[in-house]
């Protein structure tokens, strides 16, 4: 399970506030991914009547200070998620050669972000599509245009912040086993000062997920600052690093096949009930059901009840004392 820290829009283009805020994520926290919205080329993002309102220029950052956080943290042991809102995005931010790349929600369909960044990828890049608030038809759309196996769904949406009953973990679940090829993530956007925050993060990462997303700031519930409504401080974001670690033992390999501490549990005769024989037995008898009991022992059986079930008819090679253990090697091989 990785975890991934979420900066968004939470800079508002402050460059010294990025860069400690980089900082931090770098050397206070076990982050796996440090998450970064690049917008280049506001004028295809928003439309003009956002435009005239808000100067976005002032609010993201040019190619220099990209590269700088960018080579920032290259130099550390964190790996960079580029979130790429515009084909200018797509073509600066492709150039560093990133592990994994996220189309975000609003953008779910947009033809012309989906096809620049189809172009820009190989089999090796992970494409993460943001589908929360999205319907079957948009995600499927999507999907089909990127073409490429290599998907990881990221589910979650933001509603400043995200309620309980809006979350539907039941859904999800559900779009997880219709995409069971695809990996899958959970963005939380839960309220900063929810008491539950860390428990609600839980609750969806241990249906399966693959990567954990939460937004993180140094500027813990301020509300001048955007996204703030859901961002976490480093403190809880370590809170939760060190519970997802647990989860994840918990979680297990998938496996069906029994690992050494359920083996350990079924042997038969100490856990699990041995067969004993009823009665004094002759060589060369067919085991029948009425010569045998189930009962909990000191003893170890080599065979397991089902074992032992399977055996019936089968001829006893040797004689047999009442209240012996059934064992493999009673039985004519063959």
């Amino acid at each position: 399970m990785k975890l991934i820290a979420e900066t968004a829009w939470h800079h508002k283009g402050s460059f010294n506030f990025m860069d400690k805020l980089i900082s931090a994520l770098i050397d206070a926290t076990n982050t796996d991914y440090i998450k970064l919205h690049f917008l280049l080329n506001e004028k295809e993002y928003f439309h003009d009547d956002i435009l005239k309102e808000t100067n976005v220029k002032d609010l993201t950052f040019d190619k220099e200070q990209w590269d700088y956080f960018l080579k920032k943290i290259a130099k550390s042991e964190k790996k960079v998620m580029l979130l790429l809102n515009d084909i200018d995005s797509i073509e600066f931010g492709m150039y560093y050669d990133p592990e994994i790349v996220e189309i975000h929600s609003v953008c779910l369909n947009d033809i012309h972000l989906l096809e620049a960044l189809k172009s820009n990828i190989d089999s090796n890049t992970q494409v993460v599509l943001g589908i929360g608030g999205s319907t079957l038809y948009e995600v499927e759309s999507a999907i089909n245009t990127i073409q490429s196996n290599n998907i990881v769904l990221m589910h979650g949406f933001q509603n400043y912040p995200t309620l309980y009953e809006d979350i539907n973990l039941k859904k999800i679940k559900k779009i997880i086993d219709l995409y069971p090829n695809f990996k899958h993530g959970y963005a939380d956007h839960s309220a900063w000062n929810e008491k539950n925050n860390i428990l609600i993060t839980l609750f969806a990462a241990s249906l399966g997920m693959e990567y954990i997303e939460k937004h993180v700031t140094t500027e813990y519930g301020n509300k001048n600052f955007p996204d703030w409504n859901s961002a976490i401080s480093i403190e809880m974001f370590n809170n939760l690093e060190n519970k997802l670690a647990i989860l994840n033992k918990c979680m297990g390999n998938g496996k069906l096949e029994l690992n050494s501490a359920e083996k350990e549990y079924s042997k038969y005769g100490p856990m699990k009930k041995a067969a004993f024989y009823k009665k004094n037995i002759k060589v060369g008898e067919l085991l029948k059901k009425d010569m045998i009991e189930f009962k909990r022992s000191k003893l170890i059986s080599n065979l397991s009840q089902i074992d032992v079930l399977n055996k019936m008819g089968s001829e006893i090679d040797s004689d047999q004392k009442k209240g012996d253990l059934v064992l493999n090697e009673h039985f004519k091989k063959q």
